[in-house]
């Protein structure tokens, strides 16, 4: 078939009013002709129609992008139309994602082309109204939306996020079937059966209405028996510290003017750098070892790409509501995917991890979306060398890894205040939350924690007797016990918040980082109410003003 089959079968699809294989025609047709800008805008229409504004910004832009390209003269009166339609298209994607001002950007500028343009004459002097009443609408909730800000004194770079809806999955995304199957369950067993010595097996488990991998145990198993041990599938630091970029190594900062007293204060547990041995390359590790095994893994695309890596440690620096500390571990993804050929969704090592799923709780069931996702999403592209039309790379993509590295990264070893070092487990992730756990977790003995014991760090020193003298650990390795005796099929659980913290605030923690309220036999008879104000509209209100629930 043709691209423009695909396009009619598209278009038909929409008359239907089904709009899912109207999405999936355009798809088809763009696999064979990746810069029609006909497919883009037709897809973004398909996307705005099934409820995911979000993805209709990513079309609309490269419907724009690819109109760019053409020369002024080669724009006839269709082109020209098909412009406004991107652009309008994007106008009402910011309006269903409750970014009034960036709304209102984009209706100004659909009246501006067609007052311009000749070839926009077909349309009347009533479109010319509606729009510009849209416009105006968008301008004053934008206006209100400051002047609330301003009144909580709230940190003005919050201002620009709305919500979007995320279900775990888009719904032609098919590789999320492949997470609980037969053949998935076989794999991962495979690698369980050594880090667990055989100790535990992947089940299936019922958690609320979802089917979800889960681990137990073979047979019974001792308190304080060390049961699971597991090195990183793949970290990400944020700069922070000077560390090394594949095993956290705290290192001493080649780039920092020297010190005269420093053989004096010198930290013996930091090393020296070694430096990458490409001209030009900034990044640093511990030693050749750890420099090639991030080459083969995600540094050989992200080698001299400073400047970029840059601007993205900028973001996270700046960000000031936690959802961007996860994103150089998609970078490191959507990197290693460049170098494999494949699409991340495609790694194997993360097509059984469960993605986030926002409960009602945060905003009605809503995600926060901030327009420099897309940005940033643009911004990761250029820095991997990777065509914006290519679509294994997709948009959607991109938020689908977003939200599959958020609730399954671990933190790493750091002792600065901010999220500093995070790390991806193929295993451990598949450990189940409960508020009473029957296991605990600490990581490998590294240099962080040498000076910031904590009893459970004390506990897993003692009961795993870490004898590491040829360095064969990563400083990230984990290391689960039982904190009690556990029985033959038991499910194991470790806490994802602070088992000491009460239900409110263990309830708060977990809607927020994980997307779920806990209903633990804990939760269900400790006393105190689990309700909370929707958490997420917490980043920037107070409370919700009456004139953002028409964004609902």
């Amino acid at each position: 078939m043709q691209s423009s089959d695909h396009r009619t079968n598209g278009n038909e699809a929409i008359k239907q009013g089904d709009y899912i294989s109207a999405w999936q025609h355009y798809t088809e047709g763009l696999q064979i002709t990746p810069k029609d800008p006909y497919l883009w805008c037709n897809r973004a229409f398909a996307c705005l129609k099934a409820g995911f504004p979000e993805l209709a910004l990513h079309d609309s832009a490269n419907t724009e992008a690819i109109l760019a390209e053409y020369p002024e003269q080669d724009l006839n009166d269709d082109l020209v139309k098909l412009k406004f339609k991107g652009k309008y298209r994007m106008a009402e994607a910011y309006s269903v994602l409750g970014i009034p001002k960036h709304a209102a950007v984009e209706y100004r500028a659909c009246i501006d082309l067609a007052k311009k343009d000749p070839s926009m004459k077909t349309y009347t002097k009533s479109d010319l109204n509606m729009w510009e009443k849209k416009k105006e609408i968008h301008y004053k909730t934008s206006l209100l939306h400051d002047q609330f800000l301003e009144s909580c004194q709230i940190t003005l770079k919050r201002k620009k996020h709305g919500f979007y809806k995320f279900e775990e999955k888009y719904p032609w995304d098919k590789k999320y079937e492949e997470r609980a199957s037969k053949e998935m369950v076989e794999k991962l067993q495979k690698k369980l059966d050594p880090a667990s010595n055989n100790l535990l097996k992947i089940c299936k488990v019922k958690i609320d209405d979802s089917e979800q991998l889960g681990i137990c145990v073979k047979n019974s198993i001792t308190k304080s028996r060390v049961t699971l041990q597991e090195d990183p599938f793949i970290t990400a630091h944020n700069y922070y510290e000077c560390r090394c970029d594949y095993c956290f190594h705290e290192l001493n900062d080649p780039d920092s003017a020297p010190d005269p007293f420093e053989t004096l204060y010198k930290d013996p547990r930091k090393k020296d750098a070694y430096q990458c041995p490409k001209r030009g390359c900034r990044e640093v590790f511990c030693n050749e070892k750890c420099y090639k095994s991030s080459l083969n893994l995600y540094h050989k695309v992200l080698c001299g790409k400073n400047d970029g890596i840059k601007e993205l440690v900028d973001l996270i620096h700046s960000d000031t509501i936690g959802v961007l500390h996860h994103l150089m571990l998609t970078v490191r993804l959507f990197a290693l995917a460049k170098i494999r050929d494949i699409c991340p969704l495609d790694i194997e090592e993360i097509k059984h991890l469960s993605r986030f799923t926002p409960v009602s709780t945060p905003f009605r069931g809503k995600m926060i979306y901030d327009p420099s996702f897309y940005d940033i999403y643009l911004k990761i592209l250029e820095i991997l060398g990777i065509s914006r039309f290519d679509l294994r790379y997709d948009y959607w993509i991109f938020i689908t890894i977003m939200n599959l590295v958020m609730p399954n990264s671990f933190p790493g070893p750091g002792h600065s205040p901010e999220m500093d070092t995070l790390v991806l487990y193929q295993l451990s992730s598949l450990i189940n939350h409960n508020c009473a756990p029957n296991f605990f977790d600490a990581q490998y003995l590294s240099q962080d924690y040498d000076s910031s014991p904590g009893p459970v760090r004390d506990n897993v020193r003692t009961i795993c007797k870490i004898n590491d003298t040829d360095n064969s650990f990563h400083p990230a390795r984990i290391f689960f016990a039982a904190l009690r005796e556990i029985q033959k099929d038991e499910q194991v659980f470790k806490s994802y918040c602070d088992p000491k913290q009460s239900k409110v605030e263990r309830h708060m923690g977990l809607v927020t980082t994980f997307g779920f309220v806990c209903k633990c036999e804990r939760c269900q008879y400790e006393p105190g109410e689990a309700n909370q104000d929707p958490i997420n509209y917490h980043f920037h209100f107070s409370v919700i003003p009456d004139w953002v629930k028409k964004y609902d």
